[in-house]
């Protein structure tokens, strides 16, 4: 058994969460043989550029968090969600247009502001009806589609989500800096984080053991991780590469 320690930028953290997410069983098989609806939200969007090699990510949300607060995306600058069918792009389409022909071997991708110290992925809501989430999740649990959630380890927080049902709505608010929001926890959802992709890549343990940083390593988390020798050998040379992916681009046209 050999040990393995890195620290991953959050840019590096959600290109190593696609690659992994792109290498799960589910996902290969949704994308080449059924329905792969791939939902706003910045980690997501890396997924997309996996699959087409090129993608303007700058798209690909709605809600986003920036140094001012929370926000929204302007909706005449936003993507449609991304929808596969056997391996085919469905341009201009959103996961609703097709849940009427989704079942339990498709897959829908939707990324999560946090995870509460359940690892329950948590959602934040600045729409009334809902949002993205709001649009298919009670039609995913009828159909037992897969609703897989990726965030990175810099997302969780020290909380339940029991600690926060009741205290607020997106109207409740008596002073917000930044848009004003409610909150949900998807209990269906299955969290997606750089455990879970390390350990569908290579196979091996992985836990956090620091987060934060300086000097472009705000955001940051640090990695424990062991495996068999070929393993660990792998994953390094991986790890090797995936240093250096350049910064999230910088968001514009926000509300």
């Amino acid at each position: 058994m050999k040990k393995l320690l890195v620290t991953l930028t959050p840019s590096e953290s959600k290109r190593l969460i696609a690659k992994g997410m792109f290498a799960l069983e589910e996902v290969q098989t949704a994308l080449k043989e059924g329905y792969l609806c791939i939902t706003l939200g910045t980690t997501s969007s890396y997924l997309v550029e996996e699959i087409l090699g090129e993608y303007d990510k700058t798209t690909h949300m709605a809600g986003v968090t920036i140094d001012k607060g929370l926000t929204v995306l302007q909706k005449d600058k936003r993507a449609f969600d991304a929808i596969f069918h056997k391996g085919e792009y469905l341009e201009g389409k959103k996961v609703v247009d097709v849940l009427e022909h989704m079942g339990p071997n498709d897959v829908i991708i939707k990324s999560a502001n946090a995870l509460d110290e359940n690892m329950v992925p948590l959602v934040l809501l600045a729409s009334e009806t809902g949002g993205t989430i709001g649009s298919f999740i009670g039609t995913a649990a009828a159909k037992n589609i897969d609703v897989i959630m990726p965030t990175g380890l810099e997302k969780c927080i020290p909380i339940e989500y029991e600690d926060i049902i009741g205290r607020f709505g997106k109207d409740d608010w008596d002073y917000s800096i930044g848009m004003p929001v409610g909150i949900i926890a998807v209990s269906g959802g299955i969290p997606f984080t750089e455990i879970e992709a390390l350990e569908t890549l290579f196979g091996v343990e992985v836990l956090p053991i620091a987060a934060g940083g300086i000097n472009g390593a705000e955001g940051s988390v640090t990695l424990f991780i062991e495996g068999d020798d070929d393993d660990i050998e792998s994953a390094y040379e991986f790890m090797l590469t995936l240093k250096g992916e350049p910064p999230f681009p910088k968001v514009e046209h926000v509300v």
